[in-house]
């Protein structure tokens, strides 16, 4: 059986890495322009997709965090 319950340290680093995580995939989408070799570029792109699909789901620990804390 898995906790729900979140520690407040835990909700620190997470902060700290979706803050990590975006500042990432901002750059990978400056540099995506910028990509002339296609096999790189698809890289480039799935990296994105990926980091993307990443945060949402990190976010909705946060959310999920936030509203146990609010309890």
């Amino acid at each position: 059986m898995q906790s729900t319950q979140f520690g407040v340290h835990e909700v620190v680093d997470l902060r700290e890495v979706v803050n990590f995580k975006a500042a990432c995939l901002t750059e990978a989408k400056e540099r995506a322009t910028r990509v002339k070799n296609p096999e790189l570029k698809v890289l480039v792109e799935q990296s994105i997709q990926q980091g993307t699909m990443s945060l949402k789901k990190m976010n909705a620990v946060l959310t999920q965090s936030a509203s146990q804390i609010e309890q």
